[in-house]
Parts: C-alpha cells; sequence; structure tokens
C-alpha cells in the first residue's frame, strides 16, 4: 500500500495534478443495456481488449460510435 501512495505521489509531482489517471470526471449519463450477439464473435473481441489492455465496454462504445459516424444521414 505504501508503494501505490508513493506512486501517487510522484505522479502529483511530476505532473502537477491532484487528481490520477483514474479519476474520469465526466457527465455523460450511461445506461446499461443487455444485447446478445455471437459467442465467436464475443470471444474475438474479449481476446482483442485483453491483448489491447483495454475492455470490451470500451471496445463496443468506440465500434458504434465509428459506425454511426460513417453511416449518419
Amino acid at each position: 500500500m505504501v508503494d501505490l501512495i508513493m506512486g501517487l505521489d510522484d505522479f502529483i509531482k511530476k505532473t502537477g495534478k491532484i487528481e490520477t489517471p483514474f479519476e474520469k470526471k465526466e457527465n455523460i449519463k450511461k445506461t446499461t443495456k443487455l444485447v446478445k450477439i455471437d459467442e465467436d464473435l464475443h470471444k474475438k473481441l474479449k481476446i482483442y481488449s485483453a491483448l489491447n489492455g483495454t475492455n470490451i465496454k470500451d471496445n463496443t462504445e468506440q465500434a458504434i460510435r465509428e459506425f454511426l459516424e460513417k453511416y449518419k444521414q
């Protein structure tokens, strides 16, 4: 625990930021929806997320944004 606190202290000293990179101040409302997707597609997304240090939620959200931007009318 001491190492974590020292790490945060170093972060604050180096960046001058009081908030950590883990604190996101977003005023965006979020909602939870249940969707059924192909099992193989889910496995590929899970593997992609793990290999890239991301998560399924963020990757799915980004894919939806890109899709909507591409096909907006």
